[in-house]
């Protein structure tokens, strides 16, 4: 089981995409298009190990969830300040763990999940 740190609501099926690298969300997600380091991540759960950059980060990630292209949930396994921010503001999902690749159902409040 995930770690939540911001909850969000209900029980989802939903692709998982796993960064093994560490992302800039001010660098590397372009909130226009929902793709973080060249993946488009709009509407998945992103894993990855953690976010590095600025105080801008929070506001990108804001930006591309009022366009609708911001993952459904994010799971890091290192958290800091700036992704907390990030998900509070942006209404996104967050927990702290790791996923491998693939389909999982998720519970987005609690962070149970099933691989499908």
């Amino acid at each position: 089981m995930l770690k939540p740190v911001v909850k969000g609501r209900g029980r989802v099926r939903a692709d998982v995409v796993r960064l093994d690298s560490p992302v800039s969300l001010l660098g590397d997600l372009n909130p226009e298009t929902g793709r973080l380091a060249g993946v488009d991540v709009a509407g998945k759960v992103v894993s990855l190990p953690y976010v590095r950059g600025s105080t801008v980060g929070p506001y990108v990630l804001w930006g591309a969830a009022r366009r609708g292209k911001a993952p459904l949930a994010i799971v890091a396994e290192k958290l800091d300040l700036m992704l907390v921010s990030a998900c509070v503001l942006a209404s996104v999902p967050l927990f702290q763990g790791r996923l491998e690749s693939g389909c999982v159902y998720i519970d987005l409040e609690t962070g149970a999940y099933d691989k499908c």
